[in-house]
């Protein structure tokens, strides 16, 4: 399900984007499967038609979705990232909890790792 965060740094048009790549990689949403309507899903999330539009166009351009006028919006890979990669995720995500890590710190640490500090 996408959420928009209005408190969040990041742009709306991106939110979206990423919660529907990620709605993508949890396996929710699969190759051929149709988004919701763009003006249901503005309405839903509260945002202007024209941000949903920009946000799955930005996905049309990366690949990851297909437009079909007048029939909407599609899911053309259902594989962004490797399963191999998400399961090595999981694990280090499992060993984190495990260590009593907490899911705020985590964010932070793979965000520095990130950055490369």
């Amino acid at each position: 399900m996408i959420v928009v965060d209005r408190r969040s740094v990041i742009p709306v048009q991106k939110q979206i984007a990423l919660q529907v790549k990620k709605e993508i990689i949890l396996g929710k949403l699969r190759e051929g499967d149709k988004l919701p309507p763009v003006r249901e899903l503005a309405q839903r999330l509260g945002v202007n038609v024209n941000t949903v539009l920009r946000a799955l166009d930005d996905l049309v351009h990366e690949g990851v979705l297909d437009v079909q006028h007048g029939k909407g919006y599609f899911v053309s890979k259902s594989e962004i990232l490797p399963k191999e990669l998400i399961e090595e995720l999981e694990g280090i995500a499992e060993k984190l909890k495990s260590s009593g890590v907490d899911r705020s710190l985590a964010m932070v640490l793979l965000m520095e790792v990130w950055k490369g500090e």
